[in-house]
């Protein structure tokens, strides 16, 4: 099947504009931070010298902007996931304050935004496009000039931040030698952030084996007393063996077994998103003070994936119930989450599979109703490995975590909109017969995904 159908999609969108100035390069100090007036923040205004010490991530968007609407909720995310890393946000716009501020309310939108009606910042900072994102470093350099879709990684990079989910994982075993409840909290919510449900475990144990263990030197020595016949053996489960994994860290002697164990029959495919989800809702649960102060910033989204993830008590669910305005944010976003956990499943059955419908009729009707506004190929240019729904790119690996992700949210806020208690014990199962209906549905409109085979 051709990719020729969805390139019209492969840019992100972006509304050009001339730019009379040299744009900032990477390695150069970044040019003056200076607005009119500031939304969402308090105290002095920002500049590049009072900022110096946090990376700063400048979004030049706009509410005239389509491709930066769209983009505006991912750039939340960023402010909320790395604020307290040492991340500061700050949104500008040549619009007025009175033009945005309904805009920001509407969308509980919390980043501080800046007035530049004057372009004093826009000119120097050479915005051709819109959206634009710059990423300044700890010194007030430029770090990075780019979209919305590729800041993450820079911002990470930046603040010295472990990104992938093998160092992750490493990162937070290695958190719990020590009894400091916060740096065990920090590790295991970046590996939730990160993780994904095909990690290959194998590598991941065979990397951490002792040199001289791989070496076939230091392999323990077999047990004492009559041998047990191998076929008596049951293997342990991968998910059992990490959980010993980590139980063991701090001591060699018993953790190099257990990672020749999970070298030699992990999981190359191993669902570290579900482990990792459970064990921080199992570590931390969501507690009535956290779920408080989350509904007084009008963090509806974070208060749906704690109450889906961390274990709640029955206390802390009548709290989240109660709440009207989460109600009426839950009314108004149902929908919505179905219809991305829907684009998921069509992503991630179908496109990201490469079984694209070949009747061309049926394959105008699967584009027309996925109707993405950007998308990301793979380094040949062969294959779809992202796309862009909700204002962030989904990619391929993490299309398993995002649909999960948005028919818990749909559940969730059905109950809470309707005023119930959130059916937290039976979530997994009417996660899988919603996930299962949508699919059927799918398949009866454009038949099952058979995916392309070239000749």
């Amino acid at each position: 099947m051709s990719l020729r159908p969805f390139l019209r999609f492969a840019s992100f969108g972006l509304v050009m504009v001339p730019a009379l100035a040299q744009k900032p390069t990477v390695g150069q100090p970044a040019p003056a931070i200076v607005a009119t007036s500031w939304l969402n923040w308090e105290g002095d205004a920002p500049t590049v010298e009072s900022l110096k010490g946090r990376v700063v991530l400048l979004e030049f968007w706009g509410t005239w902007c389509g491709p930066c609407v769209r983009a505006m909720p991912g750039i939340q995310k960023l402010h909320d996931r790395y604020r307290e890393r040492g991340l500061t946000v700050l949104a500008i716009s040549y619009e007025t304050p009175e033009k945005m501020a309904p805009f920001l309310k509407e969308n509980a939108y919390t980043m501080p935004v800046g007035s530049d009606p004057e372009k004093k910042m826009i000119t120097p900072y050479a915005i051709g496009g819109w959206p634009t994102t710059i990423v300044l470093d700890k010194e007030g350099n430029v770090a990075h000039v780019g979209s919305p879709y590729d800041a993450e990684a820079a911002v990470e990079k930046a603040l010295g931040l472990e990104a992938g989910p093998a160092a992750l994982l490493t990162l937070y075993l290695d958190s719990l030698k020590t009894p400091a409840k916060p740096a065990q909290r920090e590790a295991l919510q970046r590996l939730v952030e990160k993780a994904t449900p095909d990690f290959d475990l194998q590598a991941w144990a065979k990397g951490h084996l002792p040199a001289e263990t791989v070496a076939g030197e230091g392999t323990p020595p077999p047990a004492v007393g009559k041998p047990v016949p191998a076929a008596a053996v049951k293997p342990s489960p991968p998910v059992d063996l990490l959980r010993r994994c980590a139980a063991a860290w701090n001591n060699p002697a018993q953790r190099t077994p257990l990672l020749l164990q999970l070298g030699d029959a992990g999981a190359s495919t191993f669902d570290l998103a579900g482990f990792a989800r459970e064990t921080f809702g199992k570590a931390f649960p969501l507690d009535a003070g956290e779920i408080k102060a989350l509904l007084k910033d009008k963090k509806h989204a974070a208060v749906l994936d704690a109450i889906s993830d961390r274990s709640p008590a029955a206390a802390v669910l009548a709290i989240a119930q109660k709440d009207a305005e989460l109600a009426a944010y839950c009314k108004s976003k149902v929908n919505e989450a179905r219809t991305m956990a829907k684009k998921g499943l069509m992503a991630q059955l179908w496109m990201f599979a490469n079984a694209l419908p070949r009747d061309e009729q049926l394959n105008s009707a699967f584009q027309s109703e996925l109707s993405i506004s950007g998308m990301a190929l793979s380094k040949d240019k062969k294959s779809i490995v992202g796309i862009l729904l909700g204002g962030e790119m989904m990619q391929k690996e993490h299309a398993t975590s995002f649909v999960k992700s948005q028919l818990s949210r749909a559940i969730l806020m059905e109950d809470l909109g309707g005023g119930k208690a959130p059916r937290i014990k039976e979530l997994g199962k009417l996660v899988e017969q919603e996930r299962a209906a949508i699919v059927k549905d799918l398949e009866t409109r454009y038949g099952k995904p058979e995916p392309f085979v070239a000749k």
